[in-house]
């Protein structure tokens, strides 16, 4: 008797383990994409902002039943904000994890080293938290940014200053000296120099800087109308309490990036009102495109997974997901990927445009957006409103930044 019990206990057992290799067998292999981002160190907070959005296109790819049947399986690997790990994580995804394609973190130095170890190993790596030139001046066929170029995203901070009365006439441009705001500061200067904004100061800063009150009191005895800065989150957010300290109220204030990431306002409460910021997306944009609809469904859903909206570099990144999405669609490609595969996909992407919720992405030779007009925003009544392109806007800009004695 107990013979027969261990007999169909083994038999039971071994139907079981049938069954579950056979469930197995038939679950489809998965795309394995691979992200070295940055979500602590300096551009922590940031680089999670990207994370979250890779991880709502990926949720909301698989919900649809995955890429060409086969689900969307994301890896992440903290870089802790520095650039040498960003690129020995890189690697590490390609050799160790073998992982089938690659999506960009945050950081244009991040982005810079990652780049260059994918463009090593023939894996196309499209990036929406990176814009410095740098990026697209080494003839690299393998990058592609969904952002425009650090010196033209700031367009939109200068030419808003063409539907104010009465016109500046001079600006202060500071910024950090690393690879994308120092550009900014240079797209600043160029910005100005086409509305005839004189640059009364021009300085770039170390990123380590602690002193925000020194600088900025050099600022003021030059008494400029307007202030531009070369800004990552941090920058802005101390620019923004040195302003108040010091007690400096220049007639508008504009930062190439920070304000936008919903931490600003969080912090700054209403001393964040009349900021201006460089954008490439808002939800208001008539953006439409497969996968997520319209932006301001993407807006949407958003809030919905996260609580709260997402910034432009989000909307990028997702968006550039959506585009190599699209390109192993219509090459039904299935994984493993092979190089040659990989190869295809660089190709199509450099030949296609895509339109999406994020708008119209064209990549031009060097791998940058072509079709992405700069957008402008304002911190108006504690939320982000479209002031620039014109036809696009919101509202009407705030002109002048209110004095922090009134309050």
């Amino acid at each position: 008797m107990y013979r027969k019990y261990i007999v169909a206990l083994n038999i039971t057992l071994a139907f079981c383990l049938f069954l579950g290799m056979t469930v197995q067998a038939q679950q489809p292999q998965p795309f394995r994409i691979g992200v070295a981002v940055s979500l602590t160190g300096v551009f922590g907070k940031d680089g999670s902002l990207v994370q979250d959005a890779y991880t709502l296109w990926k949720e909301t790819v698989n919900a649809k039943g995955g890429i060409n049947g086969h689900p969307v399986e994301l890896i992440f690997y903290d870089d802790k904000s520095e650039p040498a790990t960003t690129a020995k994580l890189t690697e590490q995804l390609i050799v160790s994890d073998k992982v089938d394609l690659l999506l960009g973190g945050f950081g244009s130095s991040q982005v810079f080293a990652a780049s260059a170890v994918s463009e090593k190993y023939g894996y196309p790596l499209i990036s929406g938290g990176a814009s410095s030139d740098k990026l697209f001046e080494r003839g690299f066929k393998y990058y592609f940014s969904a952002l425009g170029k650090a010196t033209e995203e700031v367009r939109g901070c200068v030419d808003i200053f063409r539907a104010v009365d009465p016109k500046p006439k001079t600006a202060a441009i500071v910024g950090a000296d690393i690879l994308f705001t120092a550009l900014a500061c240079e797209g600043y200067k160029k910005y100005c120099a086409e509305n005839g904004i004189e640059v009364v100061h021009f300085e770039l800063f170390p990123m380590s800087l602690q002193d925000y009150n020194s600088l900025l009191l050099k600022v003021k005895q030059k008494n400029p109308d307007v202030l531009l800065v070369g800004s990552h989150l941090l920058v802005a957010m101390k620019t923004m309490k040195a302003l108040k300290e010091i007690d400096f109220s220049p007639k508008a204030v504009a930062f190439s990036y920070g304000p936008t990431v919903p931490k600003f306002i969080e912090d700054l409460k209403g001393d964040a009102e009349f900021v201006i910021a460089a954008s490439e997306w808002t939800p208001n944009m008539p953006y439409k495109g497969p996968v997520f609809g319209g932006a301001s469904d993407f807006n949407r859903l958003y809030f919905e997974k996260f609580k709260r909206y997402p910034d432009y570099v989000e909307a990028a990144s997702a968006g550039g997901a959506v585009a190599q999405q699209l390109v192993l669609q219509e090459l039904k490609l299935k994984p493993p990927l092979t190089k040659e595969q990989r190869q295809a996909i660089m190709e199509k992407l450099h030949e296609k445009t895509f339109e999406t919720f994020y708008g119209k992405l064209q990549f031009g030779k060097d791998g940058a957006t072509a079709a992405h007009p700069p957008v402008a925003v304002q911190i108006q009544n504690g939320k982000l409103m479209n002031v620039f392109p014109l036809e696009f806007a919101e509202s009407k800009i705030w002109f002048p930044f209110k004095p922090w004695k009134d309050r």
